[in-house]
């Protein structure tokens, strides 16, 4: 059985956790699942490799998975169906092709998973030997302030939002300010206060100093995290503004950049249309209201913006947002609408209208239910589109093993069913928790947390995994939970499977130790503390060492 062959017969096998460039989020169903000891005996060795899998660019931002990470070095590269150097060839790289790596395994042999750039399938895996490193420096996304973006930057801004806060350099006067109100790691207290003095006659140029000190404030704010206070601050300067028509633009596109990192798409198209009245040819202002417009199932006017930032500022992201978000469009062109309290609800004519009657109750009944747990209502009604087969595999170009997609509309092929069964119930509920952690934590949490917790929430319990996770940390080859915050989309099907049940099991032990109010405190520490694991530290006492054995004691006790 090679790696492929035992990921599709694993069962609940996730590559796609975190959203691409595109913003596709994939799951598999719970079909002929085996447990997980049975998996360690595969020919090629579960264990071994989960202990050697290097996670590369697990956390850089949502466009660097789209940049060449390699070049071929040799004049011919073998790329081999699976990691077998005595299996058919499927095709061979030039000397000089550009390559994006999605994993590494070091083993006996070393083994690169290789893409071209802009591509989504895996052509297949060559030895890592003959590739070159491509280093990248200055092509990073930036902040406002064009400091580089960090992975938890890239993350912060959502799996709608590609745009990091707006700019400031060409501010007028801007530097100056800034570097007076934002000294030595915080805000000047006494500064601010001597520039909002200094507004209180009404002169231009005392309220400009102001404005400019508030939104020097409001970006550091944002820069850490804490959005309670950017938004304050941006309000702030807004008021301070009048006069200003730039710093009026950068204040109202903060504020819609936050609301949509929120999905708080109604409010963030409120400051995005006063937005368009000061510079109707923005490209940011038309690109942030195309995602607004996306977030609110607004298809048609989503296209128009993004249109028409296309035509101003051309990117290859926006492109293929226009060419996903136009898939969408001629796919829901004769869809019918159901809609409840909190899910705007498109099918086709394979669904029935009592399906879709019945989903919509069952989504109901599951928000009713996540929402009590986690203690949290998303701030817009909740995008479902129900597929037949091939139109769910054209439209979100899923691979075949996928049962279910999510980017921030839940997409559900359901062709040949009449009424919602267990298995379709537990796929909704699973992919509404990621609808509501996204929303919560902003994209803030880490991809074990949300896959275990989505889990254990539609009912999956650790009981047959159990042996064979234990065993894997008892022979130290397992992979760390610290490996696990980032992107799953490119690990092989046997380490994904591995992945999904550690991160099920040390939820289950989470919630033993400290119940649900220790992921709720866990959610709170996100935007407090500079690392997943320093949250986990303030929140539940605990670090990723701590955790790994408490899970292990946990399933030894529980599942004996």
């Amino acid at each position: 059985m090679d790696l492929e062959q035992a990921g599709r017969s694993a069962g609940y096998l996730y590559e796609g956790l975190s959203y691409d460039l595109c913003g596709r989020m994939f799951r598999k169903s719970p079909r002929e699942a085996i447990p997980l000891v049975m998996i360690l005996r595969l020919k090629l060795g579960l264990l071994a490799i989960c202990s050697l899998i290097a996670l590369r660019g697990t956390c850089y931002a949502q466009n660097s998975a789209n940049i060449p990470s390699a070049v071929v070095k040799v004049d011919s590269l073998a790329v081999y169906p699976d990691m077998n150097t005595t299996g058919r060839i499927v095709l061979s790289l030039k000397k000089g092709e550009q390559v994006v790596i999605d994993f590494e395994i070091k083993a006996t042999e070393h083994w690169c998973g290789v893409r071209r750039p802009l591509q989504t399938s895996r052509l297949g895996y060559v030895q890592c030997q003959g590739l070159e490193r491509i280093e990248h420096h200055t092509d990073s996304p930036t902040h406002a302030g064009g400091a580089p973006m960090s992975a938890d930057d890239s993350k912060q801004a959502g799996h709608h939002i590609s745009l990091p806060p707006p700019a400031a350099g060409s501010i007028n006067g801007y530097n100056q300010i800034a570097e007076l109100a934002v000294r030595e790691g915080s805000i000047d207290a006494a500064k601010m206060a001597e520039f909002d003095a200094g507004a209180q006659n009404g002169s231009a140029s005392g309220m400009s100093r102001a404005a400019l000190a508030h939104f020097a404030a409001g970006k550091f704010e944002l820069s850490r995290n804490s959005v309670d206070e950017a938004i304050e601050q941006f309000q702030f300067s807004l008021n301070f503004s009048a006069g200003r028509a730039d710093l009026q633009l950068a204040n109202l596109l903060s504020l819609a950049y936050i609301d949509l990192v929120q999905s708080k798409y109604s409010a963030a198209l409120e400051y995005l249309e006063r937005a368009h009245r000061l510079a109707p040819k923005s490209a940011a202002v038309a690109q942030l209201s195309g995602w607004g417009y996306y977030g609110l199932n607004q298809i048609d006017e989503a296209i128009k913006e993004w249109e028409t930032a296309q035509s101003i500022q051309p990117s290859q992201q926006l492109a293929s947002m226009i060419e996903k978000a136009e898939r969408d469009k001629t796919a829901e062109s004769e869809a019918r609408e159901a809609n409840s309290g909190h899910f705007n609800l498109r099918y086709q004519g394979e669904a029935t209208p009592q399906l879709a009657a019945e989903i919509l109750s069952s989504l109901e009944a599951h928000f009713r239910s996540i929402q009590s747990v986690l203690r949290f209502t998303p701030a817009e009604p909740i995008g479902v589109v129900l597929y037949t087969q091939q139109a769910f595999r054209d439209i979100t170009q899923a691979p075949t093993w996928a049962a279910a997609g999510n980017d921030g509309r839940i997409r559900v092929p359901v062709q040949g069913l009449t009424s919602v069964s267990d298995q379709l119930s537990s796929e909704l509920k699973h992919e509404l928790v990621h609808s509501f952690v996204w929303q919560k934590t902003r994209g803030r949490c880490p991809g074990w947390l949300n896959e275990g917790l989505a889990q254990w929430m539609e009912g999956r319990r650790s009981d047959r995994d159990a042996a064979g996770l234990i065993a894997a940390y008892e022979q130290g080859q397992y992979i760390p939970l610290k490996n696990l915050e980032g992107s799953w989309t490119r690990l092989p099907a046997p380490a994904a499977r591995f992945a999904y049940a550690w991160s099920l099991a040390a939820v289950e032990s989470i919630i033993a130790t400290s119940g649900t109010w220790g992921i709720e405190r866990l959610f709170d520490r996100f935007d407090v503390d500079p690392s997943f694991e320093a949250a986990m530290r303030a929140s539940i006492q605990t670090s990723y060492a701590d955790l790994e054995r408490q899970t292990v004691t946990y399933l030894r006790q529980t599942y004996p």
